[in-house]
């Protein structure tokens, strides 16, 4: 009995302590004159850093396979700049990417679509050929942001891969899914 009222108590004050915290930062940030005020408003437009990494399918030449990607995202206002590092293999090939990615976010409360384009270079391995070349491609696609909590979200991500090659280019899609974690 005596715990159940210690954690009802303790939950009660942590209720109480967190719902008056958020009144005064909002008075704090009200207040042009005071010092805080000053920091919570130059420190509205200051980038925000996060890492991530995701899972999922790779279609790649109508082969599938599998795609991971481990990136960083650096965010502001408009856009973000995404570098990533992405893998994928199918029946006969494997590919190392690294990439560069601009993002354009569009506002929403709990879900955050985005639209992303770049380039990256490829380290492809053809297991046929035994032909083991590097390429430039291009990165298309979009994804949307699910905010789960205060520092972190899910994500669902699609990209339509080129892979620029002197034969024939080498296309497919790739759809993963994963966690951001906000630094």
């Amino acid at each position: 009995m005596k715990i159940k009222l210690f954690l009802s108590s303790l939950i009660l004050l942590i209720i109480v302590s967190s719902g008056y915290s958020q009144i005064n930062l909002k008075n704090i940030g009200s207040e042009s004159n005071s010092y805080i005020g000053h920091i919570v408003n130059k420190t509205a437009g200051v980038p925000q850093i996060s890492l991530g990494a995701g899972l999922g399918l790779a279609n790649i030449e109508n082969n599938a396979g599998f795609g991971i990607t481990l990136f960083s995202e650096i965010k502001t206002e408009s856009f973000s700049f995404v570098p990533q590092a992405n893998y994928w293999k199918n029946d006969d090939r494997n590919n190392f990417e690294i990439a560069g990615l601009m993002r354009v976010r569009f506002r929403a409360a709990t879900v955050e679509p985005y639209l992303d384009g770049g380039i990256g270079v490829n380290f492809l391995t053809d297991r046929n050929s035994n032909d083991n070349r590097t390429r430039v491609g291009l990165d298309l696609g979009g994804g949307i942001d699910f905010n789960a909590g205060p520092n972190y979200t899910l994500f669902a991500d699609a990209k339509y891969k080129i892979i620029i090659n002197n034969d024939k280019n080498i296309m497919g899609f790739t759809i993963l899914g994963g966690i951001r974690f906000t630094m």
